[in-house]
């Protein structure tokens, strides 16, 4: 049993092994003290797949994890496409699933004929348990392109980094020029196609004090989903000025004024539907923690629920992971998603639990942040077992966010896609 005492008066109590929760004026022991193995709880289906189909760009993004493959950049076959998308179809209709395919690089859409190809390749049943995405900069996008997409049922998801002010300090083309006004017509012509428009947008010491300003911004252009990614250090993949990289008590700080800008906006009709990925996936752990609901090991889902595929067919858990040999997962072009999750590496991820991280399964708030990020934890000395340095970070924010629903509970209606049964 483990207590945390997040004001004198308000404990929030945990079931160091089921993850069941309550808050209370004191402590209070939880009845229920079975693991989620034993209660088969954890979620062991793939349902992403992110597929880097080049390592090309027309950009250069100071912080760009991408820097060093650009070098010598590779990029997809047209026919190692086509197979990855008949594998997973298989593996989604065989567990009765859908499956999100996310092509990323790079600048996916200098490949855009070969994505339209590949999927055209497959049958109408096959393409019935897949679901497509884009993640694109936005600076080649046009009204072809989107026609094309909407025949498929492909999303467009952008990357922003903010205003014209801060997003044209991070996010360069090849020629140091602004991208800004070309990203803001990609944004406009994609509400012409879509009912949401989803955003990714990095933070770092050029925008972590304008957050709110940013996401008031970003109302006004009718982005509808957004996630806010703080920037790490990858010393392997990029080259970047750690002076861009926000320190824990400033991130901190920032997420908790950007949550409580987030419902006061939730309690406005006109932005009901507004949501924001990094707050929603800590409250979801939360309430499902109280549920029978399938739940994942971590956060992202990384090496487990998603995998990141590389031009050449090898597999990781993500990106992060794309330069650490020992963490290969396999290769498609030899295996098949049912082999792959058959394999030690991959078993290796499902090990990494928050009971199997040193100082993570002593902590009441680790069936909420899942142990944070498995590739932060990594980076020090190559172990999936480690304790992600932002861990300071992930108390301050589920601190704050717990004590916000203690004060309000019904606040909990407020947030989008809201749908676990809690006991």
């Amino acid at each position: 049993m483990i207590s945390y005492k997040l004001t004198p008066d308000l404990y929030f109590n945990v079931n160091e092994n089921s993850g069941r929760w309550n808050f209370s004026d004191k402590y209070e022991e939880i009845s229920e003290n079975c693991s989620l193995e034993k209660l088969n709880e954890f979620d062991n289906i793939i349902k992403t797949l992110i597929i880097n189909i080049t390592d090309k760009c027309n950009l250069n993004c100071v912080y760009c994890s991408r820097q060093l493959a650009r070098k010598n950049p590779g990029s997809m076959s047209l026919d190692l496409i086509k197979d990855i998308l008949k594998k997973a179809s298989d593996y989604a209709q065989k567990n009765k699933i859908q499956l999100m395919v996310q092509f990323h690089g790079g600048e996916p859409l200098l490949e855009f004929n070969k994505i339209i190809e590949a999927i055209d390749n497959l049958t109408i049943n096959e393409k019935a348990n897949l679901k497509f995405r884009i993640q694109t900069n936005g600076t080649l996008l046009d009204k072809r392109i989107m026609e094309e997409c909407k025949k498929r049922k492909i999303e467009i998801g952008v990357s922003l980094d903010g205003r014209k002010v801060e997003n044209d300090y991070t996010r360069k083309d090849g020629l140091n020029k602004s991208t800004f006004e070309k990203v803001e017509n990609a944004l406009n012509l994609i509400k012409e196609y879509q009912k949401e428009i989803n955003c990714l947008t990095v933070i770092t010491n050029v925008n972590i004090n304008n957050l709110e300003n940013i996401l008031k911004f970003f109302n006004k252009l009718g982005i509808t989903n957004i996630g806010f990614l703080p920037l790490y250090e990858e010393p392997t993949t990029r080259t970047i000025k750690t002076s861009m990289i926000p320190n824990t008590k400033e991130l901190a700080n920032s997420q908790k004024k950007l949550f409580d800008r987030w419902i006061t906006l939730l309690k406005n009709k006109k932005y009901e539907k507004l949501n924001i990925t990094t707050f929603q996936i800590l409250i979801w752990n939360l309430l499902s923690s109280n549920s029978p609901v399938k739940k994942f090991r971590v956060n992202c889902g990384v090496g487990i629920n998603a995998l990141f595929i590389e031009h050449d067919g090898n597999i990781w858990g993500c990106g992060a992971f794309s330069y650490a040999k020992k963490l290969g997962i396999g290769n498609i072009t030899k295996q098949n998603f049912f082999d792959i999750q058959k394999g030690d590496a991959y078993n290796k991820f499902r090990e990494r639990i928050t009971s199997n991280v040193t100082k993570c399964k002593d902590c009441a708030f680790q069936f909420i942040c899942k142990g944070g990020c498995v590739a932060n934890g990594f980076k020090n000395n190559e172990d999936i077992f480690n304790l992600d340095i932002w861990c300071e970070y992930w108390e301050e924010i589920i601190k704050h966010i717990l004590i916000r629903i203690s004060e309000n509970p019904e606040l909990i209606k407020l947030i989008p896609n809201y749908n676990i049964k809690t006991k």
